[in-house]
């Protein structure tokens, strides 16, 4: 079988979220279970010190009044043989960021959208290999299935499928942009990508996509609600029957605290008591804080918006702080001014209870993780997290909100639960609730021996992509047999 996944982005060449990351770790265990997957992607300038050649082809794509020249190129996705075609046009992609620069979002981004979904239809013209599943990744990909359904052959043998990552963004722009991608009218009424009276291009990959995925089984069904559906639930309630959630994984060779080079200290998951202590040592220096055998250490790697919770946080903590002795608290994220304004007052008002790093690190990031006793994600929703997984690979304890991926890998240490807990959840998004939930994670903390087996259960949880990379290949063969049947 033959995959091609078309995505903005593509970890470790390019990547500015948890979507690379899946894009860059999926296709490996696609190919071990025989998948001849590749990947296109835009050359952004980020690629342009990758070792990669230019294939011979080159393709003239027409948009609205302009006739625009593309080309290809090859690389390898990290240290496999799996290849990674980069779609180039310099005036389109040659650009400081993926998706915007610091003045904002690129405002030709409907057009970009248009090309990259465009050109995938032309690989087999640069490449001679030809894809059975055409698999598009997000909003930036989704007008995919829609060329491919305007395909002249009545009887075309490719297939798509659309994953969406996170439905927050849809690529929503005026309506009058369709007519730059060249699809036939009728594609953008109702029953396309028309929405509200603007082009909405992840409902148009909705409506013409053979089969939907999204990021987790949770999410899949919240989706559907007016709740969580950000306008498009009526949309994802017609395809229900094409949708289904699969949890992502993880990349365990990355994400491995024993190799880990970012890390002061290894952690051996089989007795990892040794390694959490010496690197939670290590985290509090670093981040000016005091180490004491009695304090618990709450770590947080995220964006700051509304989205991931973290104001219900800023709420709670004075209180926290006033409360226990025995609580510290580090944070490495950006986003709203306010919100970090907000958490660098709390730095300076408690210095011995709260430490704030401004902006990215991955270093910092992986250390967090190894470093801490527990690990806060209060997200108002999650369509898959990738975070609290990083954080149980390396021993530290979910404390989360349960909703979308969070509910799907977490199991809340609790009375009444017979699986095996492995973290906490709470489930209304007030500062009370996740006040509340930190109050048992102390209680945890006090107690070594049950603490202990909590982590031990952590370190245990199976991250890998195995089971999702099977049941993608289950979703192609679906795809693909209502082709021969259909």
């Amino acid at each position: 079988m033959n995959v091609l996944f078309v995505s903005p982005e593509v970890g470790p060449l390019v990547r500015a979220g948890g979507l690379g990351d899946v894009v860059g770790a999926l296709p490996l265990a696609l190919r071990q279970l025989g998948v001849d997957v590749r990947v296109l992607c835009p050359l952004h300038r980020e690629c342009k010190h990758l070792d990669s050649k230019l294939l011979p082809t080159t393709i003239t794509l027409k948009f609205g009044f302009k006739s625009y020249l593309f080309q290809f190129f090859e690389t390898r996705l990290g240290d496999s043989d799996i290849p990674v075609y980069l779609l180039e046009n310099k005036f389109l992609f040659d650009r400081p960021g993926i998706y915007a620069d610091e003045n904002g979002d690129y405002i030709d981004n409907p057009l970009r959208c248009f090309a990259l979904s465009k050109a995938a239809l032309s690989i087999e013209k640069a490449t001679g290999w030809r894809p059975d599943i055409f698999h598009a990744h997000d909003w930036m990909a989704a007008p995919l299935p829609a060329y491919l359904n305007a395909q002249s052959s009545p009887k075309r043998k490719s297939r798509s499928v659309l994953t969406i990552h996170n439905l927050e963004h849809q690529g929503s722009f005026p309506e009058k942009t369709f007519s730059l991608s060249g699809l036939p009218s009728i594609f953008g009424g109702i029953e396309g990508f028309n929405h509200y009276n603007a082009m909405n291009l992840l409902k148009g990959g909705i409506q013409h996509a053979d089969k939907i995925t999204t990021v987790s089984p949770s999410y899949s069904e919240e989706i559907r609600t007016p709740h969580y559906g950000q306008g498009l639930e009526t949309s994802l309630q017609y395809r229900g029957a094409d949708l289904i959630g699969i949890l992502n994984g993880i990349d365990e060779n990355s994400w491995n605290p024993e190799t880990d080079i970012a890390l002061k200290h290894t952690i051996h998951p089989a007795e990892p008591e040794k390694g959490k202590r010496a690197n939670k040592i290590a985290l509090l220096q670093e981040m000016n804080l005091q180490f004491d055998e009695k304090t618990s250490v709450f770590g947080a790697v995220s964006r700051l918006y509304h989205q991931k919770g973290l104001d219900l946080l800023v709420d709670s903590l004075p209180d926290l702080f006033a409360t226990h002795r025995n609580f510290q608290f580090i944070l490495l994220g950006s986003g709203d001014k306010n919100e970090e304004n907000r958490f660098k007052k709390l730095a300076e008002q408690f210095p011995q209870n709260i430490s704030v790093f401004i902006g990215f690190d991955d270093g910092l990031a992986r250390r967090i993780f190894a470093g801490s006793d527990f690990f806060l994600m209060p997200s108002r929703f999650e369509p898959c997290g990738l975070a609290q997984q990083y954080a149980m690979r390396y021993g530290t304890i979910p404390v989360a909100r349960k909703t979308g991926g969070l509910a799907d890998t977490i199991v809340d240490l609790s009375s009444n639960q017979s699986s095996t807990p492995n973290g906490f959840l709470f489930e209304e998004c007030t500062s009370a609730s996740l006040s509340e939930v930190i109050n048992r994670a102390l209680v945890l903390f006090n107690n070594a021996n049950s603490f202990r087996q909590i982590r031990k259960n952590a370190i245990e949880n199976p991250c890998s992509w195995d089971l999702a990379a099977k049941k993608y290949t289950e979703v192609y063969d679906w795809a693909l047999r209502e082709d021969l049947h259909g």
